[in-house]
């Protein structure tokens, strides 16, 4: 008689899977979008959404042109705000742009 499959709990599975598929990297890498309100604030966080990141470049989708060129001049301000929140995130720019994936 053959021995029954034996079962993992799913989350050893998941967690096996995130480590060979560098799942693990990549959620740490987002893990700002957390704090995202935080870091720019409540209004600006409804005008924006983080879209990807490239290097050390996050790019952002921002809502009308006069919130990108807002946004344009407040960049040192929200990269600093950034660094503080998140210093182990490489990030040294921000690409924004008007864009739908609001």
């Amino acid at each position: 008689m053959s021995k029954p499959p034996s079962f993992h709990p799913l989350k050893n599975i998941l967690g096996k899977l995130a480590k060979n598929n560098q799942w693990e990297q990549k959620l740490k890498q987002y893990e700002f979008l957390l704090h995202w309100e935080e870091i720019v604030g409540a209004k600006i966080a409804k005008q924006t959404t983080p879209t990807t990141w490239r290097g050390t470049t996050l790019c952002v989708n921002v809502s009308t042109p006069a919130w990108l060129q807002e946004l344009r001049m407040m960049e040192p301000e929200i990269l600093e705000k950034f660094r503080l929140k998140c210093p182990n995130q490489p990030i040294h720019k921000i690409h924004w742009r008007v864009g739908q994936d609001r």
